[in-house]
């Protein structure tokens, strides 16, 4: 596994803590933010995917937790990074260079009350250099841990945006049983990666083994799924095709969750409660995918058989509806899909309060998002598979994605087939999700990082 000492490991596994604190910041002085990151590295701050687990632990011992740490195409030139490097990003990178901000309207479906106008002001034009995350299972540790940063940064005087961080905690004590404000289950979805992970045998046999998929559909310099690699740069010298070699591009973005509305929807229909929830997500409250078979499927014994399965058995849409969030999201070897697949690692993390301990509080998900292309991944599948009618199928739903879609006028209506060719229809949609921000990130190699915080690019 010859990338794991190369990947940072938030990219790569993520950290299976209860809590996550987000700062973005703004780089004040050049030297002195290239001088907190060359300190971030020698202490071990920024784990790699080696053996994280035994880093996790060294770091808890000293008081500190795990960290990840990616830069804005602004932060990059806040930082001195030369221009060639800088052109590069501009040439392959276009949607990362220009700003998720300037791109909201027409690739990220971001209009009405989710206009990049009124995103919060760390999610506007520019005014982000540094997203640096840490992660731990207490919110006092988080607190020592951002203290001990801020002052390792000098305070004010190297980085400006300590006063403001983004806290999210999982919701529910079972590690196993996370969920989201929706109610649904929380990460079970995420790819095992070729080069990072290995396949592992399960008792009993999934319904569908497990594959790898291809680096390149994640990190830079390697092949994707097509076989293809987009950052040989055989035109650029050896230092800048390895500057950018094993990193990854990131999407940041805060989604508000209006509990009420989409509780108050759910049960405004003529179908039962759990049943209406279950074909919008595309699965049952325990996990398990809606099935088209008549008797559902017990929940099968580990995560891992909720997460590794397909649409073979379900051409017409009759268990998991083609509208579905899961289908759209993540259609996997669906049979009516034409293109390639476009996976994300997702690493989100609810923020905010239950509606049972404060009604009225803002709640929602930091959703983080990792993959090699942000044009052909993450924005492909808010703008083309979340907002539009996706993939050519017969499906005759109106309505958006239904659990994040931006639902504009009457919302549409979302079609639900039968085997009997009828089909049951739910209407009177609202904007569930409502977008207060979206920054994208680049999160170099360890070697990379070196070399920028030593700036010797």
């Amino acid at each position: 596994m010859t990338l794991r000492p190369h990947i940072q490991n938030l990219v790569a596994n993520g950290f299976d803590t209860d809590r996550s604190r987000y700062f973005l910041l703004t780089v004040q002085q050049p030297a002195l933010a290239r001088q907190f990151l060359r300190t971030l590295l020698a202490e071990g701050w920024i784990v790699n995917a080696r053996e994280p687990r035994l880093q996790t632990t060294a770091l808890h011992a000293q008081q500190r937790c795990p960290a990840g740490i990616g830069f804005t195409y602004a932060g990059l030139q806040a930082l001195e990074l030369p221009t060639r490097y800088l052109r590069v990003l501009a040439d392959h990178a276009p949607a990362f260079a220009e700003g998720a901000a300037l791109r909201a309207s027409h690739r990220l479906a971001d209009t009405g009350p989710s206009a990049a106008a009124l995103w919060e002001p760390p999610f506007r034009h520019r005014s982000t250099h540094i997203f640096l995350t840490l992660h731990a299972d207490d919110l006092a540790r988080l607190v020592t841990c951002s203290q001990s940063l801020q002052k390792m940064a000098g305070d004010a005087f190297a980085l400006e945006g300590w006063a403001a961080p983004l806290d999210g905690a999982h919701l529910g004590g079972n590690k196993q049983q996370r969920r989201e404000h929706f109610g649904y289950l929380d990460g079970l979805t995420n790819p095992l990666i070729d080069g990072i992970h290995i396949l592992k045998r399960h008792q009993p046999p999934l319904e569908v083994p497990p594959t790898l998929q291809a680096s390149g559909e994640f990190l830079l310099g390697h092949c994707n799924a097509g076989g293809y690699n987009p950052w040989l740069l055989p035109s650029e010298p050896a230092e800048v095709r390895q500057f950018f070699t094993h990193g990854s591009f990131s999407a940041l973005r805060k989604m508000a969750q209006d509990t009420a509305g989409f509780d108050s929807f759910v049960h405004n229909q003529t179908l039962p409660p759990a049943t209406v929830r279950a074909k919008l997500l595309g699965r049952w409250d325990n996990g398990q995918v809606v099935s088209p078979l008549p008797v559902a499927l017990p929940q099968p014994a580990s995560r891992a058989g909720l997460n590794n399965f397909d649409f073979h058995n379900d051409p017409h849409g009759l268990g998991c509806p083609f509208g579905a969030h899961i289908r759209r999201m993540h259609p996997r070897a669906d049979p009516v899909v034409p293109v390639r697949q476009r996976p994300l690692v997702r690493r989100g993390i609810p923020y905010g309060p239950t509606a049972a301990t404060d009604p009225t509080a803002e709640r929602g998900l930091l959703g983080l998002f990792f993959c090699a292309s942000l044009e052909d991944q993450f924005e492909h599948l808010l703008a083309e598979w979340g907002n539009k009618n996706p993939f050519g199928v017969p499906n005759p739903s109106t309505a958006k994605d239904p659990l994040i879609g931006n639902h504009e006028g009457d919302g549409g209506v979302f079609a639900i087939p039968t085997a009997t060719g009828a089909q049951s229809q739910l209407s009177g949609f609202t904007p569930f999700v409502t977008t207060k921000g979206t920054l994208y990130s680049f999160f170099p190699s360890l070697p990379s990082l070196a070399i920028l915080a030593k700036n010797k690019c």
